[in-house]
């Protein structure tokens, strides 16, 4: 009897887990409403051409990728609370700084592929092509860096990409498997995109968070 109410009580702990991370996903989607409107009415195959719109439209995805590192550093470390509230508080914590960092990294997107496509096509300069490209990867690749410290410690903008850029060069092998990580979410969205939009953005969010556990311990000691 004590061994069925045991089994229950794990098969109840699994369902609120799975209802948990649909919970944030759900709550990172409605957060992204911009981007999810962007692709509805233009199209996801329109982003180059419409690139500054686009960006403009993904501003809110910064807090709202906090706020899933947040709640997954919660499931991480087995605190019971419940999924709005982890969610809430990472989104709205410092939400002027998260959306600061936003701003500033999309504009670096957009300056640095701006450049990319004027050095490639305009006025080709090969050495400039492939100077901006990287420079436009590297924006790119630091992604989790950068929400990552914004969900977990009050820095200034600042530090926060001093921050990323010191843990991009410093650990490339996290930074591989950030980036690993991404690709693989984004081939199992292309794979099956209804059931994995379900629980992308709290999947990669968990991976990140969990690959990255290390690291932003050491940070912690050593502040």
């Amino acid at each position: 009897m004590f061994g069925e109410i045991f089994q229950i009580e794990k098969i109840l702990g699994v369902c609120d887990r799975i209802l948990y991370f649909l919970k944030i996903n759900f709550f990172f989607l409605v957060s992204n409403l911009p981007v999810l409107l962007f692709f509805l009415f233009v199209g996801i195959s329109q982003v180059r051409t419409y690139l500054p719109l686009f960006l403009i439209c993904a501003v809110w995805a910064g807090p709202a990728l906090s706020a899933v590192f947040f709640a997954m550093n919660r499931v991480l470390h087995k605190t019971d609370t419940t999924a709005w509230k982890d969610y809430k508080t990472g989104y709205l914590d410092s939400w002027g700084s998260k959306m600061g960092i936003a701003v500033i990294q999309l504009f670096l997107v957009w300056m640095f592929w701006t450049n990319v496509e004027f050095f490639s096509m305009e006025i080709p300069v090969l050495p400039l092509t492939i100077l901006f490209f990287l420079l436009f990867a590297g924006v790119i690749i630091m992604t989790p860096d950068l929400y990552l410290l914004a969900s977990r410690y009050e820095m200034k903008v600042k530090d926060v990409f001093k921050g990323a850029v010191i843990l991009g060069f410093t650990r490339p092998v996290i930074t591989l498997g950030n980036t690993a990580m991404l690709v693989i979410v984004l081939i199992l969205l292309e794979i099956q995109p209804g059931t994995f939009m379900l629980f992308i953005a709290s999947i990669y969010g968990f991976m990140v968070v969990f690959m990255n556990q290390k690291v932003m311990r050491v940070i912690e000691e050593s502040r």
